[in-house]
């Protein structure tokens, strides 16, 4: 998707009213009309930022990792945030 320069967003719907505009020879824009601004990468998916960590892994940890996030339909990143959440939770309570 991509909004026009008057912010109107472009969808599948408007693109093939264009399209037949254009092919009836009614389409008066010009390419210059439309500003695209791509969305790159996937949306959120948390509402507070997120700060990257670089973390090192036995090739074995790895592979374990990528086949529990892909056996659980999710990521690597949210399977380790769930075991630090857990890990923290655990501690807080051990502590108390």
């Amino acid at each position: 998707m991509a909004e026009a320069k008057s912010d109107v967003t472009v969808d599948d719907d408007l693109l093939e009213r264009w399209a037949k505009e254009y092919e009836r020879g009614e389409f008066t824009g010009t390419p210059q009309d439309l500003r695209v601004r791509p969305v790159f990468g996937r949306p959120r998916m948390f509402a507070e930022p997120m700060v990257p960590k670089t973390i090192r892994l036995r090739p074995d940890q790895h592979e374990q990792l990528s086949a529990l996030a892909e056996r659980d339909a999710t990521n690597p990143s949210a399977l380790i945030r769930e075991a630090w959440d857990e890990y923290t939770a655990r501690r807080s309570r051990d502590a108390a």
